[in-house]
């Protein structure tokens, strides 16, 4: 299997290391930058190009489109049109019109695409979905989401202010940067309504949102808010659900899932801890590989990737979202 990279950043070459470990057998990256095609080709010994169309001339099988947001659909289309499968780092796009074009060319052409969800590859994302789809706490009636960190500490050996969060230009934001409304959805099912605001605080220098708040009210009935940002001095992921029969708890700092039920005077904890962060990376790599081998549908596929971005587009211009329930 021959995969390309395009976009060499920290999240390209994360994404071509675990490739590799999965069982790519060729790695080739793509990047206008001259100084990440030369780091890239370091650290990996595998061949970079400057091109989309020098890329695509080598014949992958997959693409992993893991440039600044407001390339993804430019980019994804090319390797679409090239016949290749996707794999697309969220957003899905930066524009409705663009991502609703590329999602038409993946259905036209059967084309595997995989959105990329590394969280759902956690091993505490993987006990809560466990733990909700056993009924244990019940019906979900309400929770509270929070994400964030300071974003000077993302990349601390480069000037936050030239990453691509901090710049409009570039689709960069708090809200296209979440992945919870992803990883929501595939907890709870599908959202019907969202309302949202965002503020630029000043305390940073960037031109983009760095504190956004929501609420979303699911079709099974829960109402949950969600808050993420760039300005949490330490880093926070922490997830609350409330159920008809208890809650659940879950906070990245503690490493720990705590599962409340009615009557019971302690919780159920769980430890899940995840030694390296690649161990998720590679495990969704491992997966889009076999899905690839075997005709398998992707875990966070074209049309739910769409589905996120509606959202996130509705919350972006501080607009309500609404989604009909007969429409799929």
């Amino acid at each position: 299997m021959k995969v390309a990279i395009f976009g060499l950043g920290s999240i390209g070459r994360r994404h071509a290391r675990c490739f590799r470990e999965a069982g790519a057998a060729e790695i080739i990256g793509m990047d206008p930058v001259a100084e990440r095609r030369e780091q890239f080709v370091a650290e990996l010994e595998a061949p970079a190009v400057a091109s989309e169309q020098e890329a695509l001339a080598a014949s992958p099988d997959l693409v992993v489109v893991a440039s600044p947001n407001t390339f993804h659909v430019r980019q994804a289309m090319m390797a679409a049109e090239a016949g290749c499968a996707l794999l697309v780092e969220k957003p899905l796009g930066t524009d409705l019109a663009g991502a609703e074009s590329l999602v038409r060319a993946v259905r036209e052409r059967g084309l595997y695409f995989h959105m990329g969800s590394n969280w759902k590859f956690h091993p505490a994302f993987l006990k809560m979905k466990q733990v909700l789809e056993s009924g244990a706490i019940g019906q979900v009636t309400g929770g509270q989401v929070i994400a964030g960190q300071w974003l000077p500490d993302w990349h601390p050996w480069e000037d936050y202010r030239n990453m691509y969060a901090a710049r409009a230009s570039l689709g960069g934001g708090a809200i296209f940067d979440t992945h919870e409304i992803d990883y929501l959805t595939w907890l709870l099912g599908e959202a019907r309504e969202l309302i949202g605001l965002k503020a630029h605080t000043g305390l940073l220098e960037i031109e983009t949102e760095d504190v956004a708040a929501c609420v979303i009210r699911f079709a099974g009935g829960a109402l949950v808010t969600l808050l993420t940002d760039y300005i949490q001095r330490t880093p926070k992921r922490s997830y609350f659900l409330s159920g008809s029969e208890g809650s659940l708890e879950w906070d990245l700092r503690s490493g720990e899932i705590a599962v409340w039920r009615a009557g019971e005077p302690a919780p159920e904890r769980s430890s899940v801890h995840l030694a390296d962060a690649n161990e998720m990376y590679v495990a969704q790599a491992r997966r889009v590989l076999s899905d690839l081998k075997s005709g398998g549908r992707a875990l966070t596929d074209e049309n739910h990737a769409l589905a996120v971005l509606q959202m996130q587009l509705a919350w972006r211009d501080e607009k309500p979202f609404q989604r009909d329930p007969g429409v799929t």
